[in-house]
């Protein structure tokens, strides 16, 4: 069976994780804050707070906004569930809203109709490392938290800011994920990133620091990154560039094969670039039959987004008729670094025998 996700391990990161290993310091210590440094230089970022999840990294993001019980956030309805994670730990409401069919990304217009008083941030995420039309949420004047899970490395014109930055450097604050299904993996981990470093240095004081002193009646969470997590990282970010380029060609091949089939492939925007964490399909039949054939035919695949937020609140879903048509019709293919050629063209070869 052809996985439909994969980290791609080389080499070099078993060399970091040993080096780590043999050191015998396997706690948060520096090779985290090598990494965090480096993310931040990647991403054109001046400080940025390493953790051991994207969830972690976003319920720090919430609390150094300064949002309280009651709060409201806007956010895309065709989220995955951990946001809502993030928010219940502080009772803040999501405030859900639709996306657009050109990049699976929340629609700026549906935004605009949910502003409130109550709403303190807009979470913009990237789906599938495609960006969202940023400047649209600027003009808006809400801090914005950018939700980089899917996108690191992918870049974005801004007619506002009069050039081309990286996704994670527009946000007041932007959060990233490094689990096994993004572009590069710490096993499981995540950051948050700003310019401001007030922020950071408030999600310091929530994070949990042997170290610092901190009166009985002060909460910390937990959410340290291992060093051997860091070192990983490390050792991917090395090869990022050849991991994404990889990525690209593979999309590129399955443009070329499918672009003439039933299925409605992505085009690509002239103002960002897309660094393909996921590749996906929009399907004109039933998406249940495809993943089956698919799967009788030795090859993994799935909603790109198992149970989004608009489905798992129980709201109606003829209020998101662009989310919930993405949950019936798109579909999730491997694109991973390590497939082979004779993979790629299994799966385009099966992809065009579906009925």
């Amino acid at each position: 069976m052809i996985p439909v996700n994969k980290p791609t391990i080389v080499r070099k990161d078993l060399e970091y994780v040993l080096n780590c290993l043999i050191t015998e310091r396997l706690e948060e210590g520096e090779l985290a804050r090598e990494f965090e440094k480096s993310i931040a230089h990647f991403i054109g970022v001046k400080y940025s707070l390493a953790t051991n999840s994207y969830t972690s990294a976003l319920h720090l993001a919430l609390l150094s906004l300064g949002l309280r019980s009651g709060d409201e956030i806007i956010c895309s309805a065709y989220s995955s569930v951990p946001l809502l994670h993030a928010c219940r730990y502080m009772n803040v409401k999501p405030v859900p809203v639709d996306i657009n069919m050109d990049t699976y990304n929340m629609d700026p217009r549906d935004v605009e109709k949910k502003v409130s008083n109550k709403i303190k941030a807009i979470v913009v995420d990237h789906n599938f490392g495609i960006p969202a039309d940023i400047d649209q949420f600027l003009a808006l004047n809400i801090p914005l938290i950018e939700d980089c899970s899917y996108a690191l490395g992918a870049e974005y014109r801004s007619t506002i800011q009069k050039e081309t930055l990286k996704t994670g450097s527009f946000g007041v604050v932007s959060v990233f994920s490094f689990d096994t299904d993004t572009l590069i993996t710490t096993g499981n981990g995540g950051m948050l990133l700003s310019n401001t470093r007030d922020l950071i240095s408030k999600a310091k004081e929530n994070k949990y620091n042997p170290f610092m002193e901190k009166s009985d009646q002060d909460i910390q969470y937990d959410y340290r990154m291992a060093d051997i997590s860091a070192a990983l990282g490390l050792s991917q970010l090395k090869i990022f560039k050849k991991l994404v380029s990889r990525r690209a060609e593979i999309a590129d091949y399955y443009k070329e094969r499918l672009r003439r089939s039933k299925y409605r492939v992505y085009q690509e925007n002239e103002n960002s670039t897309n660094v393909y964490s996921k590749y996906v399909l929009s399907l004109e039949g039933s998406l249940e039959k495809t993943i089956s054939f698919l799967r009788k035919n030795k090859i993994d695949s799935k909603r790109p987004v198992d149970n989004p937020l608009f489905l798992h609140l129980g709201d109606d879903s003829s209020k998101y008729p662009n989310a919930s048509h993405c949950y019936n019709k798109l579909i999730e293919i491997p694109v991973y670094p390590s497939l082979r050629k004779r993979d790629i063209e299994q799966i385009a070869n099966t992809l065009l025998k579906v009925l």
